[in-house]
């Protein structure tokens, strides 16, 4: 959410793409609502034995990466949960597969089908958890999270429910897995030890935005104006008078976010509006980023979720 938070407030106007990115926001807004309601109803959740609920859970092996809304593991079974705040009512085509909402005069608007976000979930699990666990069984489920949604023609086999039915449905699921003994504290620490941020593309790559058309330049923490000058060995906004030595800091975040995963001494003073190279140099080389290179090619990544001064 963030990231196209970051994206909307740098946005030029004249990109046109201003509203599409206020819808991007509304639905991802309606997402997270989406996954806090599911979440509170596994509150009422029991199960026999031991189990963990794990939220946004970010998984990879080698360059597969997934981002999964829930992971419920038990020492029988591990169940994907994939919630979906979506109202209306929604179709499936049972001969083409495909998945579309009928909206104001009976306009057909089309969604990828979940069904296949969920497989390639559980295919994922069954292949992360073989190294370590190959008997325990991966299944999963579609959670449909909004009160005013009406699922019709489902196919039978897709395992798609309301959210008021998933508690007996993760009961059912559970009690149909071979009871196996395993060490759930393994498989619980496996799942924690392995878990990572997921590696958002940048956002102009994502939507096909010109770098031309993000506003550039140093946020005030203060007011928010975007266009703070560097002045001797700090940050001074124009519009308030106020100064923070580490403003830049969060220009860069953001320039990964929208632009490029990398930055060089001449990206860096172009988007912060800094003139030196040395000093340029000098605050690249004080943030938590990993360089690669040297002279003008030189250039930097972030080493992890910060990039606070090392």
């Amino acid at each position: 959410m963030e990231r196209h938070l970051a994206l909307l407030k740098r946005l030029s106007v004249d990109s046109g793409m201003k509203e599409f990115i206020r819808n991007e926001i509304r639905k991802k807004e309606a997402g997270i609502r989406g996954e806090e309601r599911l979440l509170r109803k596994l509150k009422e959740l029991r199960l026999p034995g031991p189990f963990r609920i794990f939220s946004d859970v970010g998984l990879h092996i080698d360059d597969w990466r997934v981002q999964i809304d829930c992971l419920i593991v038990t020492d029988s079974c591990c169940i994907v949960l994939e919630s979906k705040n979506m109202s209306g009512n929604l179709n499936f085509d049972i001969d083409t597969e495909e998945f579309y909402r009928i909206e104001e005069e009976n306009i057909e608007k089309s969604f990828p089908n979940p069904y296949y976000q969920l497989m390639r979930n559980i295919r994922f699990m069954k292949e992360f958890l073989n190294r370590s666990f190959p008997e325990l069984k991966v299944t999963g489920a579609i959670v449909m999270t909004s009160k005013s949604c009406r699922i019709r023609n489902k196919p039978s086999h897709y395992p798609i429910f309301k959210l008021e039915s998933i508690i007996e449905k993760i009961i059912h699921l559970n009690n149909n897995s071979p009871s196996l003994l395993l060490d759930f504290d393994s498989i619980e620490k496996l799942i924690q030890k392995k878990q990572s941020a997921f590696v958002y593309s940048p956002l102009c790559e994502h939507y096909h935005i010109s770098p031309n058309d993000i506003i550039p330049g140093v946020e005030c923490p203060s007011c928010g104006v975007i266009g703070m000058e560097r002045i001797s060995t700090t940050w001074t906004c124009l519009a308030c008078n106020k100064n923070n030595r580490y403003a830049h800091i969060s220009a860069v975040e953001e320039y990964f976010w929208l632009i490029k995963k990398e930055i060089t001494n001449k990206d860096f003073r172009k988007f912060c509006g800094v003139k030196s190279i040395h000093s340029a140099s000098r605050m690249l080389n004080s943030m938590n980023l990993q360089a690669f290179g040297s002279g003008p090619a030189r250039y930097f990544i972030r080493k992890d979720s910060s990039l606070a001064i090392s």
